[in-house]
C-alpha cells in the first residue's frame, strides 16, 4: 500500500479495539457523525481489516471490509492530522481489491475530500442521510396538535394502525422497502430499546393522520399521511415524543433524515442540528 511513512498490516480484533475507537473519535470530531457506528463495523462477523501505524505505533489509518448478502461493504478512517498523504486512497484501493466487484462504500461522515476520492474510483452516491441531534436540557418548542386529533401510545392492538400510517406516509419515498405489516411491526417493536410510551399515533375522526416511533435516545420514524401534510402534525408528534423523553431523564435525542426529505427543515425549526452525513457509494 502507498504512504511510505506508515507500516501497514491487519488489525487485531480484540487488541486493536481501543486504537480503532480512538481513531474514530479523532475523525468524527473533525468530520461529524457517530464514531460508535463506525467502530462497530470493525467488529462485524467475517470482517477483514487493515491499518497504518506511525513509527511510534500510533494507528492513523484503518479500514474494514465486511460481508453483505450479496457483496461486501467497506469503511475507512484517516486521522485528520495525516490526511493529504495518500492514506485514504491506499485504504480505498485495498478495499476495492479485497471486496471484489460487488462493493458498497460506506461513510458515517461524508466530506468533500471523500466525495472526490470516491468519484476518482468510479463510485457514485446511492444513498445519503443526515444524522441530527437536539439538546433536551430545555423544553422542546411548542408545536400544538391540530384540535381534531388525539394521540395514542403504541400498543400491540394499535400496531397495525401504526403500520397503515407508515405505509401511507412512506410508500412514495425513495427506498421504501415494501415490507408487510408483520415484518415492519417486528422490526419496530422487536428492538430491545424500543419505547412504546414515546411512540405515538395521531388519530382523528376521519382516520389516522400520522405517527412517530422512538427508541432509547432516538426518534426512529416520523410519518404524516398525505392528506394531513402541512398542518403541523409532524411537528406536534416529534415535540410530544421529545417532551416525554425529557420527562424520563433523556438529555438529548437523535434522528436521521434522507437528504431529499423536506422534513429536515421541520427538524431544524425544532432545534435539531446536523452531526454528520451518512452515505453509501457504488459503481
Amino acid at each position: 500500500m502507498r504512504d511510505g511513512e506508515l507500516t501497514w498490516g491487519p488489525l487485531d480484533r480484540a487488541g486493536d479495539r481501543d486504537a480503532v475507537a480512538a481513531l474514530a473519535e479523532r475523525c468524527h470530531a473533525a468530520d461529524g457523525g457517530m464514531p460508535e457506528v463506525t467502530t462497530s463495523r470493525f467488529a462485524a462477523d467475517g470482517v477483514t481489516t487493515t491499518g497504518g501505524r506511525t513509527a511510534t505505533g500510533v494507528l492513523v489509518a484503518a479500514a474494514a471490509v465486511r460481508p453483505l448478502s450479496p457483496g461486501a461493504a467497506f469503511i475507512g478512517l484517516v486521522d485528520p492530522e495525516h490526511r493529504g498523504r495518500g492514506a485514504g486512497a491506499a485504504l480505498l484501493d485495498w478495499g476495492i481489491g479485497t471486496a471484489g466487484p460487488d462493493l458498497t462504500v460506506e461513510t458515517e461522515a461524508l466530506t468533500a475530500e471523500g466525495e472526490r476520492l470516491f468519484a476518482s474510483r468510479g463510485l457514485r452516491q446511492v444513498f445519503a442521510e443526515d444524522v441530527m441531534r437536539v439538546d433536551l436540557a430545555a423544553d422542546p418548542p411548542a408545536a400544538p396538535l391540530p384540535a381534531d386529533l388525539v394521540l395514542h401510545e403504541w400498543t400491540p392492538d394499535l400496531a397495525v394502525r401504526f403500520f397503515t400510517a407508515y405505509e401511507a406516509a412512506f410508500r412514495e419515498r425513495p427506498g421504501y422497502p415494501g415490507w408487510p405489516a408483520e415484518r415492519w411491526v417486528a422490526w419496530t417493536a422487536g428492538d430491545d430499546e424500543f419505547r412504546p410510551q414515546w411512540s405515538l399515533l395521531a388519530a382523528g375522526p376521519g382516520g389516522d393522520a400520522g405517527f412517530v416511533t422512538s427508541s432509547e435516545g432516538w426518534i426512529v420514524q416520523v410519518g404524516v399521511v398525505p392528506s394531513w401534510r402541512g398542518r403541523g402534525v409532524g411537528g406536534a408528534l416529534v415535540t410530544e415524543a421529545l417532551r416525554r423523553m425529557r420527562a424520563e431523564g433523556a438529555g438529548h435525542a437523535l434522528l436521521d433524515v434522507h437528504v431529499d426529505n423536506p422534513a429536515a427543515h421541520l427538524y431544524r425549526r425544532l432545534g435539531f442540528t446536523t452531526l454528520g452525513r451518512r452515505a453509501k457509494f457504488r459503481r
